[in-house]
């Protein structure tokens, strides 16, 4: 399967899509995945209600993704509390410098910066300049986005990112396993 592809190429989460009506996920898709792999596993979908949140654990999820820009302050201080209360991790997402604001107000453990402007769909790495490095040292930093590339990668890396959430460019590569050990730079480490 795909996700013990990544798996086996050294992911540190899969995300998985549950978004049913824009992108054709599910929670049986979520549930298919985490009977296959051992790796954390992201709910990736739009979390907008607390039932989503214990839909997610039950499901198998580790990692669930708060989406600034769709949360109220009050949803995103309630939302992360309960993700942190299930166990979860929740990746904390901005595009702006008011939404990163927000998300740094409730002090995450991770925060993802996304290149694409989910208005317009429009990705601008430029992003990652602006924003990775006023996130917190201590603080896992996730590139999301618009990475197809190995400098896109070193990009992000050079720019504060200490992680990278990558979808498109894995999902339509005819190997999977081995796009993602270039995005890593692992076909230039010596085993």
């Amino acid at each position: 399967s795909l996700a013990e592809q990544y798996e086996n190429a050294g992911a540190s989460v899969i995300s998985v899509l549950t978004e049913r009506r824009r992108f054709g996920g599910s929670l049986a898709d979520l549930d298919a995945v985490r009977s296959r792999v051992n790796t954390p596993i992201l709910r990736k979908d739009f979390m907008v209600d607390e039932y989503q949140f214990f839909e997610a654990r039950a499901y198998g999820a580790d990692v669930v993704l708060l989406i600034v820009a769709a949360l109220s302050k009050s949803q995103l201080i309630d939302f992360y509390q309960l993700a942190e209360g299930l166990q979860m991790r929740a990746l904390v997402e901005a595009h702006t410098h008011d939404e990163l604001e927000r998300a740094l107000e409730i002090s995450p453990r991770i925060v993802g910066v996304n290149s694409r402007n989910l208005k317009t769909l429009e990705v601008n790495s430029k992003v990652f300049a602006e924003l990775l490095p006023l996130v917190p040292k201590d603080v896992v930093r996730v590139a999301e986005s618009g990475i197809s590339k190995r400098s896109e990668v070193e990009f992000a890396q050079n720019n504060g990112a200490t992680a990278i959430l990558v979808g498109e460019a894995l999902v339509r590569a005819a190997n999977p396993e081995l796009a993602m050990r270039e995005l890593l730079g692992a076909d230039r480490m010596s085993s």
